[in-house]
């Protein structure tokens, strides 16, 4: 994968982005009080289809998922908007796609860490937090929540649509259990489609986490389908 440079001015960032997924356009979203400039591929069909021929010619190739806005992390982040954190805790958002959970947070002035391991999706965050002003209170970082120790600890961990195969809960779990802090306002926040089938990981992270769940309805735009979105927190458990 390409690594960027992402100290560049945002006009340069989006010059790259459009070099690799052609026209990109901004596109509001709105978590409550919150307004967000965020962008995103004008024409994923057309990239989409792009991929499609070179996979026919034999090159290996992978959807880029994580430059979609998923409606779960639309209810995580309208959550976020309105928890009451405390100031100068430390955020970390994993798998975090085009970072829409932490310009939420940046945008409410607290201090987050915005990690993906894919350079594409980091591109796309950082160009983000630029356009909305936010390099004060947010950071990107490469990190992979595959591989446990990267050495600091979380008051509060987001993640949104991780569980997408089973193969990453063993990991996600050690992650997790490596890098949240053990105070005892130390959470993970965890959003995912209910149709995602994660009951392994939920069953072991019970023996380490005490869990609440809630669910919020969505109506599918194109279908009209209504669907359901689960936000889990997790605190460690007290002896």
């Amino acid at each position: 994968m390409t690594e960027y440079d992402l100290d560049q001015p945002m006009d340069r960032l989006i010059e790259l982005a459009v070099r690799k997924f052609g026209q990109v356009e901004f596109r509001k979203v709105t978590l409550g009080d919150i307004a967000l400039e965020v962008l995103q591929v004008k024409d994923m069909q057309r990239y989409i289809e792009t991929l499609a021929n070179k996979a026919r010619g034999g090159k290996g190739v992978s959807l880029p998922l994580w430059a979609k806005v998923w409606p779960s992390s639309l209810v995580l982040g309208y959550m976020l908007s309105r928890y009451p954190f405390t100031q100068g805790c430390r955020i970390l958002e994993i798998g975090a796609g085009s970072a829409v959970n932490s310009l939420a947070l940046a945008s409410r002035g607290l201090s987050v860490t915005i990690s993906d391991n894919d350079p594409d999706a980091l591109l796309f965050s950082r160009i983000n937090v630029l356009k909305n002003k936010l390099e004060k209170h947010a950071t990107t970082s490469r990190l992979d929540f595959t591989v446990p120790d990267h050495g600091e600890r979380y008051d509060c961990i987001v993640c949104c649509e991780v569980l997408y195969d089973e193969a990453v809960f063993e990991p996600l779990l050690a992650f997790l259990d490596g890098h949240l802090d053990f105070g005892g306002q130390a959470e993970i926040f965890l959003a995912m489609d209910e149709k995602r089938q994660a009951r392994k990981f939920f069953t072991s992270a019970a023996e380490v986490y005490a869990m609440a769940r809630t669910d919020s309805k969505y109506t599918e735009k194109d279908t009209g389908t209504e669907r359901t979105v689960n936000l889990y927190r997790l605190k460690r458990k007290t002896s």
